[in-house]
């Protein structure tokens, strides 16, 4: 069986992110669960909202747009910390940092459409 959410474009790139972000997470040096955790958590959170989103309709939909959109933000914003305090490169963290880029320019998108 599958769900119509599993077509988007948008669920396609969350669950990439989810995927890749994840291996980043597992890969980090002693000392930096926190990171990790919040990583996973965010990407997460992100590629469930998307589904969220995408099953509702209106005001509703907006609103679940605007938080699996926010979450995504916070995946990138945590790949940026790791970057920051030198535990992992910018070009590590690019694609899926590009990957959360997109779901947030699409969930944007699918927020407006919502209203």
């Amino acid at each position: 069986m599958h769900f119509s959410h599993e077509k988007l474009d948008v669920y396609v790139a969350s669950r990439e992110a989810l995927v890749l972000g994840t291996r980043i997470a597992a890969s980090l040096p002693r000392g930096y669960g926190h990171f990790a955790d919040q990583l996973r958590r965010a990407l997460l959170s992100a590629h469930l909202g998307v589904t969220e989103a995408a099953n509702r309709s209106g005001a509703d939909r907006s609103m679940r747009c605007r938080t699996a959109r926010a979450e995504a933000a916070e995946a990138a914003a945590a790949l940026d910390g790791l970057v920051v305090v030198n535990v992992i490169t910018a070009e590590h963290a690019a694609e899926v940092r590009e990957l959360l880029s997109r779901v947030y320019a699409m969930l944007t998108k699918l927020g407006k459409l919502g209203t």
